[in-house]
């Protein structure tokens, strides 16, 4: 089994997407044999009101919420967050806020930061942060998004030290959380490399327990990521863990 922690539809405005709908992350997940996953849309990263793509990602994923789990993008500094935040939650049952920063116009360190990150998790989202959304050596220069350092990420993570976390896309685990605690775990999509020694390093580093499967789709393609997993030398029950086992337990929806 394989749940995904990082997926995304929609159009990307900086390059043609071959693939972007519903139906397209779905026949990639069949492909490679990922059973389930979180998605979220890119609209919300350009549109004035991020809430719009949130609606439209409910209406698209309707007929697929077996397998496909809506995740929220909102901006905290755009008026009636709050508003748009318990809908994502309550009626549209997201369990994941995606935070942007860098599209958003705002940083970690602002208030409006821990303002909506506090206000997820009394409704018990899980909030996910992203080392980067693209590869900054192809970034488009009207491109806003930027890599995000760990020394930004690690203020953060101290001010929510009960909020459940998902770290996405980041090259290193960022300081500033205690790893035995499996209410921070992050992906190792940026953890291949070093002609396979790398993962291996990372996981003996953090421990399988706190490590998720993310692909990154439909932005790029899972095949690496899972290749990578497959060099490893894991116990059936560690492999289990970053596969599917960590993040059903962070986030329950997934089951």
């Amino acid at each position: 089994m394989i749940y995904d922690a990082d997926t995304w539809i929609g159009h990307w405005p900086f390059r043609p997407l071959p693939r972007r709908s519903a139906a397209d992350l779905l026949r990639q997940m069949d492909k490679h044999d990922i059973d389930k996953a979180l998605v979220g849309s890119l609209h919300g990263l350009f549109y004035k009101d991020a809430h719009e793509a949130n609606r439209e990602l409910v209406k698209e994923l309707k007929r697929h919420r077996d397998r496909l789990v809506p995740c929220a993008v909102l901006n905290p500094t755009y008026y009636g967050w709050q508003r748009d935040l318990a809908q994502c939650r309550e009626e549209f049952g997201m369990p994941v806020l995606r935070l942007t920063p860098h599209y958003h116009g705002y940083t970690l360190a602002d208030p409006v930061a821990v303002e909506i990150a506090k206000a997820a998790q009394e409704l018990k989202m899980t909030i996910a942060l992203f080392g980067r959304i693209v590869d900054s050596r192809g970034r488009h220069r009207l491109d806003p998004g930027r890599e995000v350092s760990g020394s930004e990420v690690a203020p953060f993570l101290k001010r929510l030290p009960k909020a459940r976390f998902l770290l996405l896309n980041f090259p290193d685990a960022p300081e500033g959380r205690p790893w035995d605690e499996p209410t921070c775990l992050c992906d190792i999509v940026r953890f291949t490399g070093g002609n396979g020694t790398r993962l291996p390093a990372q996981i003996k580093k953090l421990g399988a327990d706190q490590l998720v499967f993310g692909s990154t789709l439909l932005m790029r393609y899972a095949k690496s990521t899972l290749c990578g997993l497959e060099v490893c030398d894991l116990s059936k029950r560690d492999r289990e863990r970053i596969l599917w086992r960590n993040l059903a337990k962070l986030v329950p929806e997934m089951k």
